[in-house]
């Protein structure tokens, strides 16, 4: 009976639990989709990345007076902001545009014209850019800016194509980006970036989509991993991978292209939109609708382009309702695993019971057999001794093994109280802003003691739990430097900040940005670290790293 009701329990158990047809699939396309899951939960350290770079150029526009200077830092900002922000993208090629009329300088004119017409393209404004081009044509642009002005239109007539509903229209476009292609192709450098997706276009066009497939190959080759070239790439790639490609094999080039598209603190994307719509087609509706309700929808309206909040809208009550099916199917399962659980119980008790009548007869037997054991016992003394040996040598593993469960306990209790701390802190300064008190909590503020310190008291703790887990550390460290290099800490509990780095590396963190992060350290400073110990290396450079985690 127990054992049939088992077999039920774990069907039950198989049904509530189906597993989404992609998790049947490679190694590798769950390595990347894990490694996207990861990267999207890191968005805003690389929006902040961007914001770095960008707050430089601001400070070192603060400096500059000469105004064809202000208007090349205004232009690169502008450039930074265009796969981001369309509006912040605007108002710095405004202020070029100012710049330019007040030099009286036609060269940047028209070069910021042609900005703007090329942002409004891709925001999805092609009135406002049809406008600045067909005013541009009366214009004599310089050679310089030729390729871009010429890319501009192609880009543009692309677009037009791509959203055209009336099919005169579309065969004009058609005409229009066959001749501004041909014209590019014939001022683009072969082997490049620009050249590889012209040639993919005239492929597809001209329906040779082998040839497109392997121009779609170049393009990431010739494209550096992490670049906003990179994400183009491997979207056009899974693109020409046709229809009768498999579909893992196209989503994994679109995960590539989604997480080099947050790495790089883009906004206005399509990667992850399609992606997502993969994944809702596999049965993975829950990413399916954090992707799209949680990255996809927000990003494109904070990107403020046009026709991308529309194209996700096109799909994302779908996947709502999907959403709302699975969890309402989830709650049905919960529910009648409550009540498979409570028959389960029952029937334990009833066990339990049957069991206890048994053991009482046990019991009877047992004393009748006690005599015959008594002779037994004597053998077993020396298996007891034995025994007693390996219950000590326990012992003592488990007792490394607490004093290991003490760190983590005190590292994950340190955690806790720096939350309580900051939760608590955040509730004095809501209630002194909302009784208007404002002044006062930031005399408190800056009343507080200098962060130097909490940094000095976390290096005193790290070192000394570290040094605690592996009290020989510094003293194998040195042994794989170079004679004469060895490095002299301190005190006993105490590490230098080159051991703390190579520390973070015995701990498994070899990322410089995270190390730099944990330490309070610049990222160039961690650089500098590494490559200072690593030439001061007993053996091969390249392995030292290695040898330290093996220590």
């Amino acid at each position: 009976m127990t054992g049939k009701f088992l077999v039920i329990f774990i069907l039950i158990l198989a049904r509530m639990t189906q597993i989404p047809a992609f998790a049947s699939k490679g190694k590798d396309y769950s390595e990347e989709l894990e490694r996207l899951d990861e990267i999207l939960s890191r968005k805003e350290i690389y929006v902040q990345y961007l914001k770095d770079r960008i707050n430089i150029l601001k400070s070192v526009l603060d400096e500059q007076d000469d105004l064809s200077q202000i208007y090349g830092i205004n232009m690169r900002i502008a450039g930074e902001f265009r796969s981001y922000s369309l509006d912040s993208t605007m108002a710095y090629l405004g202020k070029c545009r100012s710049i330019a009329l007040q030099l009286e300088d036609s060269v940047k004119l028209i070069e910021t014209d042609i900005a703007t017409a090329e942002e409004y393209t891709l925001g999805g404004y092609h009135l406002e850019a049809q406008a600045i081009l067909h005013r541009l044509e009366s214009e004599q642009i310089p050679q310089s800016l030729r390729y871009q002005y010429l890319k501009a239109r192609h880009n543009l007539a692309g677009e037009l194509m791509a959203y055209a509903n009336d099919n005169r229209i579309f065969k004009e476009q058609a005409i229009l980006r066959t001749v501004y292609r041909n014209a590019l192709l014939a001022m683009a450098g072969p082997g490049t970036f620009d050249w590889y997706m012209l040639k993919m276009e005239e492929a597809v066009q001209y329906g040779r989509l082998q040839e497109a497939k392997e121009c779609a190959g170049k393009l990431v080759d010739v494209s550096e991993e992490g670049s906003h070239e990179y994400a183009i790439a491997c979207y056009h790639y899974q693109d020409m991978l046709g229809e009768n490609a498999p579909l893992e094999e196209k989503m994994l080039w679109l995960i590539r292209s989604a997480y080099t598209d947050v790495m790089c603190a883009t906004k206005d994307y399509a990667s992850l939109n399609f992606l997502a719509s993969d994944l809702f087609s596999c049965g993975d509706i829950d990413r399916a609708f954090s992707y799209t309700a949680d990255h996809c929808m927000p990003d494109a309206i904070f990107f403020g382009g046009k026709l991308r909040p529309w194209q996700i809208a096109m799909f994302f009550p779908e996947i709502g309702k999907a959403y709302q099916d699975k969890n309402t199917r989830w709650q049905r399962s919960m529910n009648a695993m409550v009540t498979a659980m409570a028959a389960l119980i029952t029937v334990m008790v009833v066990l339990l019971v049957f069991i206890y009548m048994r053991q009482r007869v046990l019991d009877k037997t047992r004393k009748a057999l006690q005599t015959s054991y008594l002779a037994i016992e004597h053998r077993n003394q020396d298996l007891i001794e034995a025994n007693r040996k390996l219950s000590d040598l326990n012992a003592k593993i488990l007792e490394s093994d607490k004093i290991k469960q003490e760190y983590i306990t005190l590292f994950l209790s340190i955690l806790s109280e720096n939350i309580n701390t900051i939760r608590q802190y955040k509730n004095h300064v809501l209630k002194y802003i909302r009784r208007g008190n404002a002044a006062d909590i930031v005399a408190e503020i800056e009343a507080l003691p200098p962060i130097d310190e909490d940094i000095t008291e976390f290096y005193k703790m790290f070192d000394t739990t570290f040094l605690n887990l592996y009290p020989d550390f510094v003293d194998k460290f040195n042994s794989l430097l170079a004679e004469g290099e060895a490095i002299t800490t301190k005190g006993d509990d105490t590490l230098t900040p080159e051991l703390r780095v190579f520390a973070l590396i015995k701990l498994g963190i070899a990322d410089s940005s995270k190390i730099a992060s944990l330490l309070h350290y610049s990222a160039n400073t961690i650089y500098n670290y590494r490559a200072k110990i690593k030439n001061k290396a007993k053996g091969d450079r390249a392995g030292f790293e290695e040898a330290v985690k093996t220590i």
